[in-house]
């Protein structure tokens, strides 16, 4: 085999490696449990107020799985705040309640964390 055929030969190698070692690699943006989080929080919480909708997006405009009832023990798993100027969703799974076992989105101001317990 010559140089320049074992030079080719080693460089795709090289390529293919790499190349799927890329395509397996998580995106630089997931952060936690989510796509959509900006940091990790990994922390339990309580819903602190009355009939909160937990939602299939971080934000208004995504539907609702259902609501979540005042008390409700959840599981904080990450947060998604694009910058200072946009209100905080949280990535939860629902720890207690009606809805136990499902993962959505939460406004953060309705959720009280951390609790330690």
């Amino acid at each position: 085999m010559s140089i320049r055929t074992r030079a080719a030969a080693a460089g795709l190698t090289a390529s293919i490696f790499l190349g799927g070692a890329l395509a397996l690699a998580p995106a630089a943006n997931a952060v936690g449990g989510h796509s959509k989080c900006t940091s990790d929080a990994n922390m339990n919480g309580k819903v602190d107020v009355t009939n909160v909708n937990l939602r299939k997006g971080p934000g208004t405009s995504y539907g609702s799985y259902g609501q979540l009832t005042k008390g409700a023990r959840v599981y904080v798993d990450c947060v998604r705040q694009p910058d200072i100027t946009k209100q905080p969703w949280l990535y939860i799974k629902v720890n207690s309640g009606a809805h136990a076992g499902l993962r959505g989105w939460v406004r953060d101001d309705l959720i009280y964390w951390p609790i330690w317990s």
